[in-house]
């Protein structure tokens, strides 16, 4: 089964702000890229996307609304503002470290992004592949371009230009008017995008990182950031995880759009491993509904449509083939562990002399007539 390439849904978050705003409906070229429609509204930044459904959406839109360099300004947003991975990049001492460590975590990003830093005399690049070795297309280039540029502006300023670029792209069709790209020295038609340095700017501090220790006190686990799927069949799960979160039941057609492939194909490639899409569908339902019924704000009904299920009846049903018990019996044996649990911690803190032990275990109280 070919790869399922996945980003996090900041990405495409940042080409629907700068769709938003110039005034730019986002929901219709949402939906025609099988994308949820509530992305800025409801979708938190980590949550997993297709990364063939974000290029479709943002080629789309830069076609049809003549923004032919969306994705440079869709790359403005600062480093800082790319959860865990960016405040690791943030934090960094010298250019060279940010970018080693850029290189290095980018794939907790985008899971076949293709970055690196490489030597030519005097000079250094900054550059970014094409992964898979599809062709890289027009907006996902400038998006990678202008994120490089924001992390090297880190260091060198938020005014510095480099004094060559390189671009996959064969023309400045739709970027003749951008002043930044106008102005640059620019080699078009290269075998990889990337930006011109001198080895001296590696060595400067990241003096121009703005809020840096607001944005590390925001994210603890620099240290820890979360992977993103590379197995095929997991990262679908993970697609159709993030769709079932926000009321949308994706069809098999969604799934093959997710990764790249026809519905036939898709089917195709699910029973080489032992398994097909309602099987996928099923499982994945279930990994959801576990935090919803163990969180307790939505009732088993509500949890049922939340998953797209046409009653409450055929989630129990499915629920209980899966999983050996109801949803009702998981919630009545999980508040029966919360009960236990909460007897435990009062008895414990009844035995540590705890201040307020008095008051919250019966046990001591009873203790003291």
């Amino acid at each position: 089964m070919r790869s399922v390439p996945v980003t996090r849904a900041r990405h495409v978050g940042n080409f629907a702000n700068v769709l938003e705003s110039r005034g730019v409906p986002t929901a219709g070229y949402l939906a025609r890229s099988h994308l949820p429609v509530d992305l800025l509204e409801v979708v938190e930044g980590e949550s997993v996307l297709s990364a063939l459904n974000m290029l479709d959406f943002a080629e789309r839109a830069a076609a049809d609304t003549g923004i032919g360099d969306l994705g440079y300004w869709a790359g403005t947003a600062p480093i800082g503002a790319y959860g865990d991975f960016g405040a690791h990049v943030v934090r960094a001492p010298t250019l060279h470290a940010a970018i080693r460590t850029f290189c290095g975590a980018v794939l907790t990003e985008c899971s076949e992004a293709d970055y690196y830093l490489k030597y030519s005399g005097s000079k250094a690049w900054f550059c970014h592949g094409r992964g898979g070795g599809d062709p890289l297309q027009t907006q996902h280039e400038l998006y990678a371009l202008m994120i490089m540029m924001q992390v090297i502006r880190l260091a060198l300023g938020p005014e510095w230009n480099p004094a060559r670029i390189r671009l996959q792209r064969h023309d400045e069709k739709g970027i003749a008017d951008n002043e930044f790209l106008v102005s640059t020295n620019i080699a078009f038609g290269a075998t990889e995008t990337g930006i011109e340095l001198g080895l001296p700017d590696l060595a400067m501090p990241l003096k121009w990182a703005r809020n840096v220790d607001a944005v590390l006190d925001a994210h603890t686990s620099v240290d820890n950031m979360a992977m993103l799927p590379v197995v095929p069949v997991v990262a679908l799960q993970e697609l159709i995880a993030t769709q079932l979160r926000h009321s949308t039941s994706p069809s098999i057609e969604d799934a093959a759009a997710m990764a790249g492939v026809s519905a036939r194909t898709l089917q195709r490639q699910l029973r080489s491993k032992s398994t097909s899409f309602s099987r996928l569908v099923d499982q994945v339902r279930i990994d959801v509904a576990v935090p919803l019924l163990i969180d307790g704000a939505m009732n088993i009904t509500e949890v049922a449509y939340q998953l797209g299920y046409a009653n409450a009846a055929h989630f129990s049903r499915a629920f209980t083939r899966l999983t050996g018990m109801s949803p009702s019996h998981f919630r009545r044996l999980l508040s029966k562990q919360r009960d236990q649990w909460g007897a435990s911690e009062r008895l414990l803190l009844a035995l540590s002399g705890h201040p307020k032990s008095a008051r919250r275990c019966p046990l001591m109280t009873q203790s003291r007539h």
